[in-house]
């Protein structure tokens, strides 16, 4: 059944045997933009695997030029971020920095085996569990469907009504996926009680390190770690209540504001550290 079902879909595997970075090479980051300056000035974008690979490229100095998209017709798999290296595209953000691992450098070789464990629980905490409350803010919520909008076309009003057709289909699309998927079939205070636990997780791993396991500079989990958690503390209106706990965990707070400020200098700091 499994074979006979993927045997139907359009699935896209990576070329990486096409891909050619050399010296020079100027990645293209292809992810979704902030049409209103208001709320780019907090935040590069409000897709957290974009953010994330926005992160370790800035992390590992690998160049790279933004291309900003306004949909996924032309997105390998249908989802962003993806990037483009020449002709080549390479998609999904997990499975870019494994390739960017193997390839140029890799930040997580000297942890031990420990530490990498730690480092795969809390991804997998983040990636498969909280992205699916900030995808219930954003599309099921609806002062968060209401800050989604203002800040990808500023003034909602002066769409023309096709367009508004377009972005209600695209949000009743995703907020049948979050029922579907389980999160959005539970109360608002027990999504917050979910997503503060998983904070409270993630604070408890960091402790007083500068970075996340200890580690002497920043590891791919760090990108993780910031790409998930950079919208939670900088775009309050899209999740107050967690938005307000996050940024009153001090050791959480103080390790977002280091890290926004050093990968992210061009961005406002939206938040003061607890």
């Amino acid at each position: 059944m499994v074979r006979a079902l993927s045997s139907q879909l359009r699935l896209y595997e990576n070329p990486y045997d096409q891909v050619c970075i050399e010296r020079g090479t100027i990645l293209k980051l292809h992810r979704f933009a902030i049409g209103n300056p208001d709320v780019a000035r907090h935040l590069p974008t409000l897709s957290p695997p974009s953010t994330k690979l926005e992160v370790y490229l800035r992390m590992f100095d690998i160049p790279y030029d933004v291309v900003p998209v306004m949909n996924t017709d032309d997105a390998p798999r249908g989802k962003v971020p993806y990037i483009t290296a020449g002709d080549v595209k390479l998609t999904d953000s997990d499975l870019i920095i494994n390739y960017l691992r193997r390839t140029r450098f890799d930040p997580d070789a000297d942890l031990t085996p420990a530490q990498w464990a730690l480092g795969h629980l809390v991804q997998r905490t983040l990636e498969d569990h909280l992205y699916w409350i900030i995808i219930y803010y954003e599309f099921c919520d609806q002062n968060g469907w209401n800050f989604l909008l203002r800040a990808s076309v500023g003034d909602p009003s002066m769409l023309p009504s096709s367009v508004l057709d377009a972005f209600d289909g695209i949000r009743a699309d995703r907020s049948r996926r979050c029922y579907d998927q389980g999160i959005a079939r539970y109360t608002p205070e027990e999504i917050v009680g979910k997503a503060c636990k998983d904070l409270r997780a993630v604070s408890e791993i960091l402790g007083d390190h500068q970075y996340l396991l200890g580690t002497d500079g920043p590891t791919s989990f760090d990108a993780v770690v910031v790409g998930m958690a950079l919208g939670l503390f900088q775009a309050r209106d899209m999740h107050p209540e967690i938005t307000d706990f996050a940024r009153n965990v001090p050791n959480l707070s103080r390790y977002m504001r280091y890290t926004i400020a050093k990968y992210f200098p061009e961005l406002e700091l939206n938040f003061q550290s607890a």
